[in-house]
């Protein structure tokens, strides 16, 4: 049945070929026939028929259609000549035309059918090429010489859920990433342009809008020539590589970052322990402190490099307890000895101070501590320990004693102690042997106990003590206070204790320091100030007694002057109001110069008085302007008996001054009148000058001027001094009093002499200003 099956198969196709030969001939026949019965024109349409039933029929068919149109040439047609003569020979145009003919039909049926086995070869092949890519699992493309692509498999369209049609050419570059485009182009155009096969990585996008990696591979297929005809090539899925990868990457990275960090963690450990390492270097050396360790057992010892800087050996040395022994003093050598052997047989710790006694002769100090260390293996245990260098310490302590000794002498001469009372206890925690000496208790017998010291307060200053002290400790502040203390022999010592507070880290007021002063020497010698400063200003109240009382007849003379006049004007007031029409007007005028008078006598017995009157010394503001002015009213009736002129030029902007106004005028009064005597023997009388003006350094110069004799250059300094005159009758204490208060003041007096005549004496006082 299958054969059968087969035979009417072939015998279909057999028909169907060459009927198309038949069919063919004929219709190439029939045309002839119909435009014209010419030989030479109607064989190419037979020609086309033997070349049509060649194509699609085959060689069989074709030469059937090769024979069937010979036949229709030579029984239809007449040639258009009989004969025709090649080479001098006559041969048959007939004969001769089928022939050429039948050869002419021979080549174009086996081209036309060798053609279209090649081409139907091609189409199996490529058949069987399309259905191997179909069952590739590969996406496979393929294009044209110019890169276009013409050929996308299945898997292409199904993948990317676009039709082929709308992937040809360059459409293609649009299911790529975004991001692989431009790369992808690039490499693309670059292969074609260069002829070299295609290799690259993209993503292409899926149909559900994903994006997936793909490995592709262009080949270029070459013709004989070696021009390229196609290009074929495969998209291979590599997605689940790529994430391998990425996840090998991610595991890589995760890998290398957990080395990366534990290399630095190994790092900052072995950075810190080397920094570990030398901190502690550097505070064995800064402590000079060194270390050892001793395994008994083996007499291996080791050393720091500090130990090693301590003994003074090189770190090439290898310790040994000889070494260490050799370095001992040798009068502690013995002892130091003990200490080894009683370490090595009995395990013990120790803590032993010796001299070590260096080569270039010098001594050092050092405390070594030794500690044992149990291994838990028997007969193996080590010995470690530390040796510190105390030579400073110990320089330092005994600088310290003799430092502690010269406070306590210091102490002692300047009657001065110090102390540590704690605010909790209410106890004392630290007294110097000179507060002992103050309170007149025995350092080592006495206890200083807050009790013990406050007995021996004077009863009346207890309480002003205790308020000083209670008010300190309730303010949190410094305090100081005077009291007297009564020594066991009935005597009495003032003391000033100076305190001041000292706090916790938290702010917690926990004691007072300080110190207590003896100002008993202090106390009498401002008693004893006081009552030179007393003596004093007893001195300077006789000196102006004095002096008022040797200008008696001058001030009676300057008072009677305007009692008279007031006198006059009573009598005058009286007559005006005893007409029998009183001039009222002239009697008030009258009043008023007799009042005025009055009030001029008034002025000159209040002066007297200031300047009589006795009383401690009072600082005020004054304006020595007005002073000069209330002087020269009071002194004019003396210069005018002397025929003394008094001239005043004063300064109009000069500051007041912080001074005793009866002291001032006391020092003008004495000045003035110095003046004056000094042109007593002058016939023709004289001038006194007194001038104020503001100095440069803040200071405001009064000088008073005479035309005198003048002043000796030897005596411009001796006449200050107490008790020396150039008068008869002087007491020599004047200028000597007058320089004291100048001085008191703040300034300064002197005398020089006039180039010409007298001489002038000045002195300065501060301005107020200045001295704010």
């Amino acid at each position: 049945m299958t054969g059968w099956k087969i035979s009417h198969s072939i015998l279909r196709q057999a028909v169907w070929r060459y009927g198309l030969a038949v069919v063919s001939v004929a219709v190439a026949l029939a045309v002839a026939l119909l435009f014209g019965r010419g030989f030479d024109v109607r064989g190419a349409l037979f020609l086309t028929a033997v070349a049509v039933t060649a194509w699609f029929g085959g060689m069989g068919p074709g030469l059937a259609s090769l024979l069937l149109s010979l036949l229709s040439l030579g029984c239809f047609f007449q040639p258009l000549v009989p004969y025709v003569e090649i080479v001098g020979i006559r041969v048959s145009y007939r004969a001769l035309a089928l022939t050429f003919f039948a050869s002419l039909a021979l080549i174009v049926c086996w081209l036309s059918a060798s053609r279209r086995r090649a081409e139907e070869a091609l189409r199996e092949s490529e058949e069987r090429w399309r259905n191997l890519t179909e069952a590739l699992p590969q996406l496979v493309w393929g294009a044209g010489p110019d890169g276009g692509c013409d050929y996308f498999s299945t898997q292409w369209t199904t993948y990317t859920g676009i039709p082929e049609r709308e992937l040809l050419g360059w459409a293609w570059m649009e299911t790529l990433h975004p991001d692989d485009r431009g790369p992808t182009r690039q490499f693309w155009t670059d292969s074609v342009t260069g002829r070299q096969p295609y290799d690259v990585e993209y993503r292409i996008r899926r149909s559900d809008g994903t994006y997936g990696w793909f490995k592709t591979r262009g080949t270029p297929i070459r013709d004989r020539d070696g021009r390229i005809v196609k290009w074929f090539g495969t998209c291979t899925d590599i997605t689940d590589r790529k994430r391998a990868e990425q996840v090998l990457k991610e595991h890589e990275a995760e890998l290398r970052q957990a080395r990366d960090l534990l290399e630095i963690k190994v790092m900052e450990r072995t950075k810190e322990l080397r920094r570990s390492e030398a901190y502690l270097e550097e505070a064995q050396r800064l402590s000079r402190t060194g270390s050892f360790g001793w395994r008994v057992s083996s007499g291996e010892i080791y050393w720091s490099e500090e130990t090693f800087r301590i003994f003074e050996y090189g770190p090439e040395t290898t310790p040994a307890l000889e070494l260490v022994l050799q370095r001992t003093h040798p009068e502690d050598r013995a002892r130091v000895q003990q200490v080894i052997d009683r370490a090595s047989r009995d395990g013990m710790d120790f803590d032993v101070e010796h001299r070590l006694l260096m080569p270039d002769g010098s001594v050092k100090h050092v405390q070594v501590v030794g500690h044992l260390l149990e291994t838990g293996q028997p007969g193996k245990a080590e010995l470690v320990g530390a040796i510190t260098d105390t030579t400073e310490r110990k320089r330092a302590e005994a600088a310290l004693r003799q430092t502690e000794a010269y406070l306590e002498e210091a102490q002692r001469l300047t009657h001065t102690g110090s102390w540590a009372w704690n605010v909790a206890r209410r106890e004392n925690v630290h007294w110097s042997q000179e507060q002992y000496r103050l309170f007149g208790l025995d350092p080592r017998s006495d206890s200083p106990s807050f009790e013990t010291a406050h007995r021996r307060i004077h009863p009346e200053d207890r309480a002003t003590f205790n308020e000083a002290v209670e008010r300190a400790i309730r303010e949190r502040s410094d305090f100081e206070v005077d009291f007297r203390t009564v020594l066991p022999d009935g005597s009495t010592k003032y003391l000033r204790s100076v305190g001041h507070p000292v706090f916790s880290a938290t702010g917690e007021l926990v004691e007072f320091v300080g110190t207590g002063m003896d100002v008993t020497e202090k106390r009498q010698t401002e008693k004893e100030r006081e009552r030179l400063r007393q003596v004093q200003a007893d001195l300077a109240h006789i000196n102006r007694a004095t002096t008022i009382g040797e200008l008696t007849a001058s001030l009676a003379h300057e008072i009677n002057q305007p009692i008279a006049a007031a006198v006059t004007d009573a009598r005058t007031c009286l007559r005006w109001l005893a007409r029998e029409q009183p001039d009222i007007a002239e009697a008030r005028e009258t009043a008023a110069r007799m009042v005025k008078a009055v009030t001029r006598a008034s002025d000159i017995i209040s002066r007297l008085r200031q300047l009589f009157k006795k009383g401690a010394p009072q600082t005020n503001l004054v304006e020595v302007s007005e002073v000069i002015q209330e002087m020269v009213v009071l002194l004019r009736s003396e210069a005018s008996r002397y025929s003394v002129s008094i001239q005043t030029e004063l300064s109009a902007n000069s500051p007041r001054v912080m001074a005793d106004r009866v002291q001032l005028q006391q020092v003008l009064m004495n000045l003035m009148l110095n003046g004056i005597e000094a042109m007593h023997d002058t016939k023709s009388g004289g001038q006194l000058t007194i001038r104020s003006l503001m100095g440069e350094d803040g200071q405001l110069l009064i000088s008073i001027s005479d035309t005198g004799l003048g002043l000796p250059a030897e005596q411009a300094d001796q006449i200050f001094n107490a008790f020396f005159s150039t008068k008869a009758q002087g007491t020599g204490m004047g200028l000597s009093i007058s320089r004291s208060i100048v001085e008191s003041h703040g300034g300064r007096l002197w005398a020089t002499s006039n180039s010409e005549r007298g001489a002038t004496f000045n002195f300065t006082l501060p301005a107020a200003e200045a001295r704010e």
